[in-house]
């Protein structure tokens, strides 16, 4: 009886470490934002530039990386340099060309995604 009671003990424990790691998939830690904002910008930010855009739609490169990272994060990780080199509404409407789900009236850096891009 002790044995089946620590076998199923253990199960739960087992269980229990695994869900917190599983709540987290998909989605970047927040002291990885920066990082993921940095290599967004590596790939896409040319298409976003204030000055001198290179014409979109952005390339499949940008929306493979588009599509494999936390547009929210990098979002939050935007500081007020960024903001004066990028254009953040044509970003966003690079990021809904490439395909990623924004919902209606997501906001990044106080912009919000336009009705029509």
């Amino acid at each position: 009886m002790a044995v089946a009671f620590v076998k199923v003990l253990s199960i739960l424990v087992v269980a229990l470490l695994a869900v917190p790691s599983g709540l987290n998939s998909g989605q970047v830690m927040a002291c990885d934002c920066p990082k993921e904002k940095d290599e967004l910008i590596a790939v896409c930010g040319k298409y976003a530039l204030k000055c001198n855009p290179v014409p979109g739609p952005p390339c499949p490169s940008c929306c493979n990386k588009i599509m494999a990272s936390d547009i929210a994060c990098a979002c939050r990780a935007l500081t007020p340099t960024d903001v004066k080199i990028y254009n953040i509404t044509l970003g966003l409407c690079n990021v809904h060309k490439c395909g990623y789900p924004l919902p209606p009236g997501f906001k990044c850096a106080g912009y919000m995604l336009p009705e029509v891009c």
